[in-house]
């Protein structure tokens, strides 16, 4: 009986684990659509609007490059 409540348990935080990634995945993208200037995709002087991807992206190659810098990622 134990085992069968801790797979239900397991089950439900991947479960709220995937509705969290998924709302973040939306939020990422609407902000990237909202952030748009026109409808290509590009603003002023033909340089590309940063997109709610783009955001994110930059903040994980900042947390990348800190933690092999530092060692917490296996860097020396």
């Amino acid at each position: 009986m134990g085992r069968l409540f801790l797979i239900f348990a397991l089950l439900a935080v991947i479960v709220a684990f995937v509705a969290i990634l998924v709302s973040v995945w939306n939020t990422i993208f609407a902000a990237g659509r909202d952030g748009l200037r026109t409808y290509g995709g590009f603003g002023k002087d033909g340089v590309m609007a940063p997109t709610g991807l783009q955001k994110a992206a930059y903040v994980a190659l900042i947390v990348v490059l800190f933690g092999v810098a530092t060692g917490w990622l296996g860097g020396l």
